[in-house]
């Protein structure tokens, strides 16, 4: 039996598939809830939204090999750390700001030589 042709070829490709998009449709259900993230609202839900940034910007194959850090508070995701060049910064800052209900302060810096995650992290991720 031939595989379906938009099947992905990677292993591991359709769990990571799968495990994205069940972390993004949790992270909009609690920005889409009554109470989430207001003028002067304190129920955003920090520690969710930087762990859907970080598997974005790590699974991402533009910014995914860098060093990024990634803090949320009040609903401000805060990107730093150092890229190679001005699109990948504002590629990282795409990527957080898809979510709903977020802003994004982005302190990248452009490095001459930006540290890289190792290729073990890399292939975790």
């Amino acid at each position: 039996m031939r595989p379906h042709p938009d099947a992905p070829r990677r292993p591991g490709a359709i769990r990571r598939a799968a495990l994205r998009g069940i972390q993004t449709v949790t992270v909009l259900a609690c920005l889409l809830s009554p109470g989430a993230a207001r003028a002067g609202g304190t129920s955003c839900k920090d520690e969710a939204i930087t762990s859907i940034v970080r598997t974005r910007l790590r699974s991402d194959p533009i910014v995914g090999a860098f060093v990024i850090d990634v803090s949320t508070s009040a609903c401000v995701v805060t990107l730093s750390g150092c890229v190679e060049s001005r699109d990948q910064a504002r590629r990282a800052k795409e990527l957080a700001k898809r979510l709903v209900h977020v802003r994004v302060k982005n302190d990248l810096k452009v490095c001459t030589i930006a540290p890289r995650r190792s290729s073990k992290a890399t292939r975790r991720s």
